[in-house]
């Protein structure tokens, strides 16, 4: 099969990460290209089975007319797009090609102008638009059933997926005897709220809980603000901050807790990431994240700040409590995260979209 991944830009963000992780998945046994407009430090991790075209975006009409002509060169037979201008480029497209298209939702788009928000209505009617792939239930709610009410047949729930392999051999460190590591892995913008784990390390110490350490792994437009409140906090002793990191495995290994203080949330990859690495999280009562986590059973979902920074001390104090928690976690997210039930779900996709 020939198919098409579409997505804006390759910079840092959950919906980049992921149409990655499904090209690079689904390169293995097809014909697979990714398409994007903006370049971004993602490239990185795509794999070489998969042919990488770079798009000229210029209005919408004549990139889509630039789409068409690639997917009639390469015989593409799906494009899977994700995110608003990627959906709608794909959609104008079917007037000069014939394809099947799947949109994906990953984010909420709250931004969205009036006028893109009733196209975007009305091309999700048009029988060229296959599926319509929302990565969290909560997300289905928001999209579908509150605002757009989109075709109920085209609806499907596709869930992110850990970018880690289910079943690696962990060679956790043993924290009996060394400072409890609180994880957060994510990018350093407004929306993800981490000038709450500055407040986090204060709040410990205040709690006379000195044995730890903040390990931040990500970068983006916040970073510069975030390291300097922690010096001038006179924090720099117990938070870390280790910038964008292709490998993230070595950093899972050393946590003994992950954390998401993020306001906002379709389906965190690195929340899953952390269960498939049988590490409790604490994150709070926001879009996916209690699909990810079972509040009480694989970490906390909190509704308040005081409620995740006390979640937060009750794991990093109980090392029994992160155990039996983590090993729950493990569980859950396999079963329902795992990179190898989501491409078994990913190529039922595609055959059901191919043959319709």
């Amino acid at each position: 099969m020939n198919i098409l991944y579409l997505i804006s830009s390759l910079k840092y963000g959950g919906a980049e990460k992921q149409t990655i992780i499904d090209a690079n998945l689904m390169a293995g046994n097809n014909r697979v290209f990714l398409g994007y407009f903006f370049d971004g430090p993602q490239k990185e991790i795509i794999d070489r089975g998969v042919i990488v075209i770079k798009i000229n975006k210029t209005n919408y009409l004549f990139t889509a007319i630039n789409i068409a002509r690639i997917i009639k060169q390469n015989k593409i037979q799906i494009i899977h797009c994700s995110l608003f201008s990627s959906m709608i480029i794909s959609a104008i497209s079917t007037l000069f090609c014939n394809i099947k298209i799947i949109w994906h939702f990953h984010s909420h788009e709250y931004e969205i102008p009036f006028i893109h928000r009733v196209v975007l209505k009305y091309l999700s009617r048009l029988p060229r638009i296959k599926k319509i792939c929302f990565v969290s239930r909560e997300l289905i709610n928001h999209f579908h059933r509150e605002r757009y009410k989109f075709p109920e047949s085209k609806i499907t729930l596709l869930y992110n997926s850990a970018s880690i392999p289910w079943g690696i051999e962990l060679h956790k460190k043993n924290d009996k005897n060394d400072k409890i590591v609180i994880g957060y892995i994510g990018r350093l913008v407004a929306l993800k709220r981490v000038e709450y784990l500055i407040e986090l390390a204060q709040y410990l110490i205040n709690q006379q809980f000195t044995d730890f350490e903040i390990c931040i792994v990500g970068d983006g437009d916040r970073y510069g603000y975030l390291k300097q409140e922690t010096q001038n906090k006179g924090l720099s002793n117990y938070i870390l901050f280790e910038g964008f990191q292709k490998d993230v495995e070595r950093y899972y290994r050393n946590f003994s807790l992950f954390v998401n203080p993020s306001g906002e949330e379709c389906l965190s990859i690195a929340l899953i990431d952390a269960g498939i690495f049988e590490l409790p999280a604490v994150a709070f009562n926001t879009g996916g994240n209690g699909e990810i986590i079972v509040n009480g059973e694989t970490g906390f979902i909190a509704d308040t700040k005081k409620e995740f920074f006390d979640r937060i001390l009750l794991l990093a104090r109980n090392k029994e409590l992160r155990e039996i928690m983590g090993k729950k976690a493990v569980e859950h997210c396999s079963q329902n995260f795992s990179i190898e039930t989501h491409l078994r779900q990913l190529e039922n996709l595609y055959r059901e979209v191919n043959n319709g």
